[in-house]
């Protein structure tokens, strides 16, 4: 009796799964005619409807994301990926992922939105050929030069360039200050989260690509500095400063950089200074041994671990809360410029900066200045797309 009644259930479910399944093929056909259609506004109404899968194929086996790439039209690709098309996904009617129909067709830009939501060109269609070997001119070849380099992350919008808007909202959501776009989703830009092991961090991790690094991405190089009184962020990698807060850093990481103002780091071995922690760029980190409480150093490529500091690693925080303006404007310090006696091995060695050497790098510092960002009203609907 038992197990009839568990027969019964399970028919039911089964039942309702493939219910289910035809509604969902329902909703794609009618995306997939709208993107035929070339209608936006009827493919942004569909994509928002209850029980909507964009990644399901219609009847016919066609993906409605490889359809809006064969449209031709950046914005109907780009609707796709806001509303959770997986830009690694397989058409099932052809075996071609979105970028091989992209790279056939000498798509540029939409080659590249693809490539910065995480396209594969490395997956092979039914004729067993990747989308690499489409590359048929300069441009599709840079952009796999560009890809092998730095993965996904070489497409990603520059630092600073998404804000996260609440006011007047329902619900948060993200403008870019240069496009005049906003959107519902995070950008890839701005999906990127460290894992830490006993507080350093071990990897990076972009959550809508998938893409994992071991040094620290563009989106989150920042550092937050002092200088006149002033404090502002600034990104070593983009070189570029900023009064805001850079809203793409997750709030543990922006904790510890706040943690930082105006540190620097010293190498015992070389004498040089780093305003940013030089430890991780090297693939060993610090952690220490639970059971004898000693530290030891792991290799995060090899996983290797030695109890002697390797080489690399030998460099020691230095706050300097008062003149950290030095660090910031002028990096490693020149023996021949009036900072020199802070240097390691000067003759006559000074623990503190002169008058002259503060005056000396408040002039260097006078054509670095806020990257302010862009105040305009914004007047957008959120998830209305860039034209």
């Amino acid at each position: 009796m038992a197990s009839t009644r568990l027969l019964v259930l399970c028919l039911a479910a089964a039942l309702v799964c493939v219910a289910a399944a035809k509604a969902n093929v329902r909703l794609t056909d009618k995306l997939v005619e709208l993107i035929k259609k070339k209608q936006l506004e009827g493919i942004v109404e569909e994509l928002q409807r209850d029980g909507m899968d964009v990644n399901q194929p219609d009847s016919k086996g066609r993906l409605p994301l490889v359809e809006a790439v064969r449209s031709k039209e950046l914005k109907y690709v780009d609707a796709m990926l806001q509303y959770g098309a997986l830009a690694k996904s397989k058409d099932p009617a052809s075996g071609a992922t979105p970028i091989h129909v992209a790279f056939q067709q000498n798509l540029l830009q939409i080659s590249k939105l693809l490539l910065q939501y995480g396209a594969d060109l490395n997956v092979e269609d039914k004729s067993s050929k990747k989308a690499r070997d489409y590359a048929s001119n300069k441009e599709l070849r840079d952009l796999v030069a560009a890809y092998d380099n730095n993965g996904a992350m070489a497409f990603e919008d520059p630092p600073g360039t998404w804000t996260r808007q609440d006011k007047g909202a329902k619900e948060e959501y993200w403008f870019n200050s240069k496009t005049g776009e906003s959107r519902w989703n995070v950008p890839p830009s701005c999906a990127w989260q460290r894992v830490d092991v006993q507080g350093h961090p071990i990897k990076y991790i972009n959550a809508i690509t998938g893409q994992e690094v071991k040094t620290v991405p563009p989106s989150l190089a920042w550092v937050k500095v002092r200088s006149n009184n002033q404090e502002m962020y600034y990104n070593f990698i983009a070189n570029i400063s900023q009064v805001e807060v850079p809203q793409e850093v997750p709030e543990d990481t922006l904790a510890d950089i706040d943690k930082n103002v105006n540190a620097r780091w010293h190498n015992e071995k070389t004498g040089e200074f780093s305003w940013t922690d030089p430890t991780y760029n090297s693939v060993w980190r610090e952690l220490v041994d639970e059971e004898t409480g000693n530290p030891y150093w792991y290799n995060i490529e090899s996983g290797e671990s030695v109890w002697e500091m390797p080489a690399d690693m030998e460099w020691t925080k230095v706050p300097d809360e008062e003149t950290g303006v030095v660090n910031f404007a002028s990096g490693p310090l020149s023996r021949g410029s009036p900072c020199s006696p802070l240097l390691e091995g000067h003759p006559n060695p000074s623990p503190h900066p002169t008058s002259e050497c503060i005056r000396w790098v408040r002039q260097l510092t006078t054509s670095i200045q806020p990257n302010l960002a862009d105040q305009r009203r914004i007047n957008l609907v959120p998830g209305q797309l860039a034209s």
